[in-house]
């Protein structure tokens, strides 16, 4: 199973109380409040904890002379001692403050961020390996492959682990009624909080691997 919006779509709205259609076939036939009901949900568990299937690592291959490349779109990760995860040749590079008042050439040894850009220091004269390692903010793929923010097409999927996918999606799920629901006043309040908080807490568990701590705290 792959989550789709689609999928998703459809079944927000088979749940109890539900004023959609359920029978859509594709984003036109999408009501507009439920998807964005729907990627408030993702947004609010994705973003809420550190899950290690949203970490990645970006690679950059340096060119002679060129001292300027795109970061990914993410956080950079830090590492015990509280330096961003940014390697060259597997040794880590130094963040520098402000920007050298000089340019040197050689083998990069540290680096400093500007805008969205990694400005290496100082400028290389050989090909190396630059690692970043960085939790995405990505929440998924579209059709062609290309990470996506938001989910807008019936075909656009969640990157998620297979064994996963169906606690991620009863949270969203739930997290979707419940942020669907104009009041806390209302009957099925109540109700749908308990399943989203039951199925956060089971997504934050199995998502730790088996045999590690699977305590969770509220």
């Amino acid at each position: 199973m792959t989550l789709t919006l689609l999928d998703l779509y459809n079944t927000a709205a088979t749940q109890e109380w539900s004023m959609y259609d359920n029978d859509a076939e594709n984003k036109d036939e999408f009501e507009k409040s439920l998807v964005l009901a729907i990627n408030k949900a993702v947004a609010e568990i994705l973003y809420s904890y550190p899950f290690n299937f949203r970490e990645r690592t970006h690679i950059i291959i340096t060119v002679p002379n060129i001292e300027t490349y795109n970061i990914p779109s993410g956080i950079i990760n830090r590492d015990e001692k509280g330096d961003y995860c940014i390697k060259i040749n597997s040794k880590s590079l130094k963040m520098l403050k402000n920007k050298p008042s000089s340019k040197k050439y050689g083998i990069p040894e540290s680096f400093y961020i500007q805008g969205e850009k990694l400005i290496l220091n100082p400028i290389p004269i050989a090909q190396s390996i630059i690692t970043i390692d960085y939790t995405t903010l990505a929440i998924g793929e579209n059709q062609d492959g290309n990470e996506i923010f938001k989910l807008e097409n019936d075909t656009d999927t969640i990157t998620v682990p297979a064994h996963l996918e169906e606690l991620l999606k009863n949270a969203i799920i739930s997290r979707t009624m419940l942020n669907s629901i104009a009041s806390e006043s209302d009957e099925n309040y109540s109700a749908y909080k308990k399943q989203s908080e039951t199925a956060y807490r089971l997504l934050i568990k199995y998502s730790k691997g088996v045999g590690l701590d699977k305590a969770v705290k509220f």
